[in-house]
């Protein structure tokens, strides 16, 4: 178990185990269907003590066909219909490009039980195959307008394809977009600095921080990796971007499943200072991409953007018997 506090949030994370099952009673839980088998592992977490009154189920389509598997989709539909009534379930299938649409109807969904309920929700999300937009939104939201007591995120390692050349998740270009609610005011006396969480398809983050051209650049690693081989495909991925800026004392390292060892070691003083406008960006793993979110939202000169791509390719990702759960609690409702 890892623990970090900072300011009013407080986290933990651990692994846990299938016989242990979630354990937990929501108000409300989002699911996100894909075309990654690993997508419905959440569901095998039950034990019986997986307990949430209210559901939102994410879906996407991809331009005229299906971004996930209707088998998968079904599977979801399922183990929630069994759980709540249907109307308290809300399917939303929109592009995975549509941010503010897609926002908007899980804010209302929000919105909507807060004021049914009047007290702070507990919300629960799997992060596995959601676009990490949308938990980082939900992210910011709950804790900057003081929506939540608690989030539990929940995560599934995956079997990922390490030759990058087979392993090309994205199609096209991609454009870089500041993610609502973490967007910090721009300073332009001050210089700027760029933190890329690394992950694979190197090409497409260098081209993007070269053309920005940032004064300074950190890199947080994911070290260890999901296993050997992922680790080192990643340095490699981002070795040309570590030579270019000469990175060495902003090179930060943590353990890619981890979501709360990854925040604080984003602590590390040569990733905050003060006099920089910061951007971190969420290129690597999901639970790093969640680290980033907390720490940028806790640190006023630190905004946190996501990439969006012209086009994604239906590649799977299987799990492995490693499975997450990162909690994060607003003190202020202790």
């Amino acid at each position: 178990m890892t623990v970090c506090l900072e300011n009013h949030i407080y986290g933990k994370s651990k692994q846990i185990l299938k016989e242990d099952g979630i354990n937990d009673h929501f108000d409300l839980f989002i699911f996100a269907s894909s075309w990654e088998s690993r997508c419905i592992e959440i569901i095998k977490y039950d034990s019986g003590n997986f307990i949430f009154d209210s559901s939102i189920v994410l879906s996407f389509k991809l331009g005229g066909e299906k971004g996930y598997s209707q088998k998968y989709l079904n599977e979801i539909t399922s183990f929630t219909s069994k759980k709540i009534k249907k109307d308290e379930i809300k399917f939303i299938k929109d592009e995975p490009d549509e941010l503010k649409k897609v926002t908007k109807e899980i804010k209302d969904k929000i919105l909507y039980l807060l004021e049914k309920l009047q007290r702070p929700l507990y919300i629960g999300i799997d992060i596995t195959s959601c676009p990490r937009y949308f938990f980082l939104y939900l992210l910011g939201f709950c804790i900057n307008h003081d929506i939540t007591k608690k989030i539990s995120f929940f995560y599934s390692e995956g079997r990922f394809e390490i030759d990058t050349k087979k392993y090309i998740r994205t199609k096209g270009n991609w454009k870089v977009k500041l993610i609502s609610e973490f967007e910090a005011k721009y300073d332009p006396t001050k210089k700027k600095m760029f933190v890329v969480s690394a992950g694979f398809e190197g090409n497409q983050y260098r081209s993007l921080v070269f053309n920005n051209e940032p004064d300074n650049l950190g890199i947080l690693l994911p070290s260890p990796g999901f296993n050997l081989q992922y680790e080192k495909k990643s340095e490699e991925e981002c070795q040309q971007l570590i030579d270019e800026f000469n990175v060495k004392d902003t090179l930060i390292k943590a353990p890619a499943g981890d979501a709360i060892a990854a925040w604080s070691a984003l602590k590390n003083p040569s990733v905050n200072k003060k006099d920089l406008n910061i951007i971190f960006f969420t290129f690597g793993p999901k639970p790093h991409a969640l680290a980033m979110g907390v720490h940028g939202l806790l640190n006023k000169n630190i905004s946190v953007a996501y990439r969006v791509p012209d086009g994604y390719h239906k590649l799977d990702v299987i799990p492995t018997e490693k499975f997450w759960r990162y909690d994060i609690r607003n003190l202020i409702y202790i």
